[in-house]
């Protein structure tokens, strides 16, 4: 073990399983997600036709909200469930409701149907996410678990450039069903991998799933300065990011009248995510995790005040050249950050990583789908609310983790091992 756990380090060894293989297992199951999301979304016009509803029909985009809504819902259970029978059961349990419930969504004969399996296969999907970071918690520490969880987003973030093509050759082939089976598939080899996977939870950390202990264990994890701190933090960074998302083929679209070409702008920028995910793994490798997130930390508020400043005196519509890059550059450094938070978040409540990774999701996901709508519907023919939301949530941002920094590892000592233990 690293004599030094806050600088990083292993804290369980798991057995036959190197890291490097652990490490492409956990990207492979975050990549779940986006799989079951991405390769079907060239899909859109035939689903459209064989159902029958009309060209401009919203029905369809239902096939991806319903995932979320079971991904959401779904975070709350699996990290609660890992915490009390154990990693590999929980994390195998969603990949084989994630499989049963994509290949029943392929061959579902009406659009209820699809929208019910895909509900469940978002749900399935929650498995996955959570329980992975609880693994990652309960294998490494520190700055060894922000750089692993730097190259696990990296992959995140890449699937989402591939699925579509990989989708577009797959209907190529015929039926709109053998873009939805694609999930399932990659599912079921990531499952029958998951065997080799070694469980990390020793018997005497098991956790009753009461709900007096559980409420006891959430309590004293939210009353962790650093774990709450860098929630908050990677809810309000959420906020600025979701925008983006939310509204980015309007701005490039409507505002900039480049929607023909939205979708090559939107995959080069993951690219550069990724790019930038990386490059601060290496940078927290040298510097430390600490050190690393405020450098970025003060880049997002520099180029923010930037951004805000030339969009301002654009009338709310920079030159397009611009607004890419700027864009790019904020959203870029926001990912960067994403690993760093989350590893702090989980750090000091390793005795019970499963429920803190589902505290810490429902915080940052929750709360940051509830603040971003005041800056998407803001967004209508300028992109002045963006630049403002980021600033804003960014300066936040960076205060939660300022304070987070002051805790002191001692909110969680009053509870016994298997019912809240210390870490």
């Amino acid at each position: 073990m690293n004599p030094n756990p806050a600088r990083g380090g292993k804290r369980r060894p798991s057995g036959g399983q190197g890291r490097r293989e652990f490490l492409v297992l956990m990207a492979a199951a975050s990549a779940t997600v986006a799989i079951s999301i991405d390769a079907m979304l060239p899909a859109f016009g035939e689903v459209r036709e064989y159902f029958g509803l009309a060209p401009d029909s919203s029905s369809a985009a239902l096939i991806v909200t319903v995932v979320f809504a079971g991904l959401g819902i779904g975070q709350f259970a699996y990290g609660p469930l890992a915490d009390r029978f154990g990693r590999k059961p929980v994390f195998a349990g969603g990949l084989v409701l994630y499989v049963a419930a994509g290949f029943a969504t392929t061959f579902a004969p009406s659009l209820e149907l699809v929208l019910i399996g895909r509900f469940l296969w978002g749900l399935g999907a929650a498995g996955p996410r959570i329980v992975s970071q609880a693994l990652l918690r309960d294998r490494f520490r520190g700055d060894m678990l922000a750089r692993a969880m730097a190259i696990i987003l990296t992959v995140f973030l890449i699937v989402p450039t591939l699925a579509p093509i990989i989708g577009t050759a797959v209907l190529s082939l015929g039926s709109w069903r053998y873009t939805f089976a694609v999930g399932p598939v990659f599912g079921l080899l990531v499952l029958l991998w998951s065997a080799r996977l070694e469980e990390t939870l020793a018997p005497e950390d098991h956790r009753p799933i009461d709900l007096p202990s559980l409420g006891r264990t959430v309590v004293a994890i939210v009353k962790t300065r650093r774990t709450l701190g860098s929630a908050i933090a990677l809810m309000l960074m959420s906020a600025a990011f979701l925008p983006y998302l939310g509204s980015s083929e309007r701005m490039y679209g409507e505002i900039y009248g480049r929607a023909d070409t939205f979708f090559l702008w939107f995959a080069s920028s993951a690219i550069v995510m990724a790019g930038f995910t990386i490059a601060s793994a290496r940078l927290v490798k040298r510097f430390g995790t600490r050190r690393t997130a405020t450098w970025v930390f003060a880049a997002v508020i520099t180029v923010s005040v930037v951004d805000l400043a030339v969009t301002v005196a654009a009338d709310g519509v920079p030159a397009f050249a611009f607004f890419v890059i700027a864009t790019t550059l904020l959203i870029s450094l926001e990912t960067a950050l994403t690993p760093m938070l989350t590893a702090t978040a989980l750090d000091e409540v390793g005795y019970a990583a499963g429920t803190a990774a589902s505290v810490i999701g429902v915080i940052s996901l929750l709360g940051g789908a509830m603040l971003s709508p005041f800056v998407d519907t803001a967004i209508k023919t300028t992109v002045t609310p963006f630049a403002v939301g980021f600033l804003v949530f960014g300066v936040g941002a960076a205060l939660a983790t300022a304070w987070a920094a002051g805790g002191r590892p001692t909110a969680v000592r009053g509870l016994s091992r298997a019912g809240g233990g210390s870490p």
